[in-house]
């Protein structure tokens, strides 16, 4: 993760008016958790129900959460079931 990167999800809770609690809230994480998130300071680690929470809160999908976190060149490498590659697809 890149520090530019977490940025898309800054400016996504301030488009939406989400405040860091209410993700939180949301997400079924602490509050400090998004700060980190947001800081750069961690990758998020969370349980797949928790990744559908935070997708729906954002109204984003898994492709969009992971385009604000990883560089292109980064989700390139992983191959998607139809065989091509996440960049292509």
């Amino acid at each position: 993760m890149t520090q530019e990167r977490p940025v898309k999800l800054l400016n996504r809770l301030q488009e939406l008016d989400i405040t860091r609690k209410f993700l939180a809230d949301e997400v079924g994480v602490t509050e400090r958790s998004i700060y980190r998130w947001l800081s750069y300071e961690k990758e998020p680690r969370l349980t797949v129900l928790q990744v559908l929470r935070l997708c729906t809160v954002l109204g984003w999908t898994v492709e969009e959460l992971a385009e604000a976190y990883y560089p292109p060149e980064e989700l390139a490498k992983i191959p998607t079931q139809s065989g091509g590659d996440y960049a292509t697809n």
